[in-house]
C-alpha cells in the first residue's frame, strides 16, 4: 500500500511538472475600447434624433391650421389660445395650476386632461418633464399651447411603461389655469 501511495504521489508531481512547463502565451480578454462604445452609442442616438425630427417635420407640414415656432429648447409649439395683452408669465418660485393632455403624432389621445387632472407646479423648484417645464414659462394666464416634443424632452428611452413607447415623440396640449406670484 505504501508503494502504491508513493507511485500516485510521483505521478501527480510529474503531471504538475509537465503542465507548469508549458510555454504558451497568456490569452488576453477581447474587449472593445471605451471610445468605440461611446462612438457607436453617439451614432445610434444621432440617427434616432434625426428620425424623430423627420416625423415631427412631417406632422408640422400636414397641420395647415397652425403655425409652429421652433423653441430654443428643442421642441415646436403653437398657441391654441393666446392672451396678447396680458404680460405676466410665471417666474421662478411662482405656483402655477395647469392641465395637459398627451397624444401621438397621429393625433390619438394617450392621456386626456381628465386622466391627468389639474396639477400644481412651483416653477423651477420641482421636477417635471423638461418639455412641460419650458412650455409653462412661455405661457400666460388662461393660454393654451400645443407642443410637439421629441422623446428626449419627454419620456425618452424608457417611455412611461404604459401607453407611451420608448423613444416616442409626442404632442402635449397645455392649458395654464393660474399663476400665483407667492410674493
Amino acid at each position: 500500500m505504501y508503494k502504491f501511495i508513493q507511485f500516485l504521489s510521483l505521478a501527480a508531481m510529474a503531471i504538475i511538472a509537465v503542465s507548469c512547463n508549458n510555454n504558451n502565451e497568456v490569452r488576453k480578454p477581447i474587449s472593445k475600447s471605451k471610445e468605440s462604445v461611446i462612438h457607436s452609442s453617439a451614432l445610434k442616438n444621432m440617427e434616432m434624433v434625426q428620425s424623430e425630427e423627420e416625423l415631427i417635420s412631417k406632422y408640422i407640414e400636414t397641420d395647415k391650421e397652425h403655425t409652429y415656432i421652433n423653441s430654443k429648447n428643442g421642441f415646436w409649439y403653437t398657441y391654441q389660445e393666446r392672451k396678447v395683452h396680458d404680460s405676466i408669465r410665471p417666474l421662478e418660485g411662482n405656483t402655477v395650476m395647469y392641465t395637459y393632455e398627451i397624444s401621438t403624432l397621429q393625433d390619438s389621445i394617450l392621456y386626456s386632461k381628465n386622466d391627468i387632472g389639474v396639477l400644481s407646479y412651483i416653477v423651477d423648484k420641482e421636477d417635471i418633464l423638461p418639455v412641460l417645464r419650458h412650455t409653462i414659462k412661455l405661457m400666460k394666464n388662461n393660454e393654451s399651447i400645443k407642443v410637439v416634443s421629441p422623446s428626449t424632452l419627454a419620456y425618452s428611452y424608457l417611455g412611461d411603461k404604459n401607453k407611451i413607447d420608448k423613444n416616442q415623440p409626442i404632442i402635449i396640449t397645455v392649458d395654464l389655469k393660474s399663476i400665483d406670484r407667492n410674493n
